[in-house]
């Protein structure tokens, strides 16, 4: 299966439960694809900076601007780190397949939500 399969799974494991918690679990998988999309946002928005921003400002004000951006994407990483966990918790509890398989490793989580937010990319509605 898929990340997006196996989320999709959740999901529906979750809707069909008696759980009384159950819009809260459903709420922590919208925010797990969400943590997904926004730390490759963080990594895009530093790494356009470090491309681009150091000819268009003052060396002061470039250093400042690389450091808020380092801190949003180690906390947005942070966060997306915590998230997969969660679902994995979901998933075990829904009976369903984990949603995160790999290492417990920053880089290799990394990758996952880039994996997460191309295939939702890709079969995104329009």
């Amino acid at each position: 299966m898929t990340p997006k399969q196996r989320v999709t799974a959740l999901i529906q494991a979750i809707n069909a439960s008696e759980n009384p918690l159950k819009k809260d679990d459903l709420q922590a998988v919208e925010d797990f694809i969400d943590d997904c999309g926004k730390y490759i946002d963080s990594v895009m928005a530093m790494e356009a900076a470090l491309a681009v921003a150091r000819y268009r400002m003052e060396p002061e004000d470039y250093r400042a601007h690389i450091i808020e951006l380092d801190r949003r994407r180690k906390m947005n990483h942070d966060a997306l780190i915590v998230s997969v966990r969660v679902m994995n918790r979901l998933a075990r509890l829904y009976e369903c397949e984990p949603i995160y398989t790999g290492p417990d490793e920053r880089i290799a989580i990394a990758d996952f939500a880039m994996e997460v937010t191309q295939e939702f990319y890709a079969e995104r509605k329009l």
